[in-house]
């Protein structure tokens, strides 16, 4: 496969079956449009004998594989998305990608939760497979808008965000300080200090530990946070560090954790850290605009979520409701 600009053209030289395949070479205009029937006949919605279009009969699994090579692989997660694409398409039964409607997903959404799967599983699930239709469509490789991006998200049951109080916090790191893995009390330190993301703690390097703070990069989000943190936390994870990075502590967590006997909601246990942080600062009346890039929230409606306990929260409701006495003194 070459893609060359010549003479103020650009030439594709392509064989989509092999060295031993037929070659195809033509020029185009502009790269773009070479990119675009290179992709096409790529994908197999050609019939390169004849180099015409044909009805798509392509499998789900083999609109995934594309998906994955032309623009999955380079996402974060991306082996991880693509598995649970696979998966997906396996419990649909590998149908025509073309013939996946809303009545085939409505189907097996309900046969998932009979089976006991929960709604804000399978709002992912859905989330996944309608970028995979769009980002198809939009690099070619499919012609059609696929039923599946009208279907709407299932209802979600909210669930409150729990967090430890101060007695339980310190419950929980004598747990964690029994742990024979050495850097889980490193690890939960972090999370507790600075509101990090269990892989984000976990995956922390001694060139991340900078001007008293920690600066965690490729994060969830993509993008890069610092959070300062009290100089004897900083010097002792970093001193650790310097001797390595730290290792996998997720179960000797989980064990921990378990000897407290503290309850958490399902897919929690390792949030409920971040939670603690978040709920923490905003009840000692920190600025929630500062929390939001703390924690590296995309959006202020997320970090909104902890606002209800901040101390003012409270007080305003008494001295602001349209009946206060402050205001409006009883008669009599």
């Amino acid at each position: 496969m070459a893609l060359k600009k010549e003479n103020g053209k650009w030439r594709l030289d392509i064989r989509p079956e092999g060295l031993r395949g037929k070659r195809i070479v033509k020029i185009f205009d502009s790269k773009a449009q070479a990119l675009q029937y290179q992709n096409r006949v790529l994908s197999g919605r050609f019939d390169i004998q004849g180099d015409q279009p044909f009805v798509d009969n392509r499998r789900l699994n083999d609109l995934i594989q594309i998906w994955f090579d032309l623009h999955g692989r380079s996402l974060k997660s991306s082996v991880d998305t693509k598995n649970r694409l696979f998966k997906l398409s396996g419990l649909l039964g590998n149908p025509y990608a073309s013939s996946v409607d809303s009545e085939t997903l409505a189907k097996y959404r309900k046969a998932r939760l009979d089976s006991g799967i929960s709604p804000s599983t399978l709002n992912r699930e859905l989330i996944t497979l309608k970028a995979l239709f769009r980002e198809l469509k939009r690099l070619g490789v499919i012609n059609y808008d696929s039923p599946i991006l009208l279907v709407r998200k299932l209802r979600e049951k909210k669930i409150e965000l729990s967090y430890l109080t101060d007695t339980q916090v310190k419950i929980l790191m004598q747990q964690v300080e029994l742990s024979k893995n050495e850097s889980l009390p490193f690890v939960v330190t972090i999370c507790l200090v600075t509101g990090a993301r269990w892989s984000e703690a976990e995956g922390l390097t001694v060139a991340n530990c900078i001007n008293q703070g920690f600066q965690f990069v490729d994060t969830k989000n993509g993008g890069s946070r610092f959070v300062s943190v009290e100089k004897s936390v900083f010097i002792r994870v970093k001193s650790r560090l310097i001797q390595g990075p730290f290792r996998s502590c997720y179960s000797a967590y989980r064990s921990a954790f378990k000897r407290t006997g503290f309850k958490v909601p399902d897919g929690q246990l390792a949030h409920i850290l971040r939670h603690t942080f978040a709920s923490h600062f905003v009840m000692k009346g920190g600025n929630i605009l500062a929390l939001q890039r703390i924690l590296g929230h995309s959006s202020l409606n997320i970090t909104m979520r902890y606002a209800h306990l901040a101390p003012d929260f409270f007080v305003d409701a008494v001295k602001l409701n349209p009946l206060a006495i402050a205001n409006n003194p009883i008669p009599g």
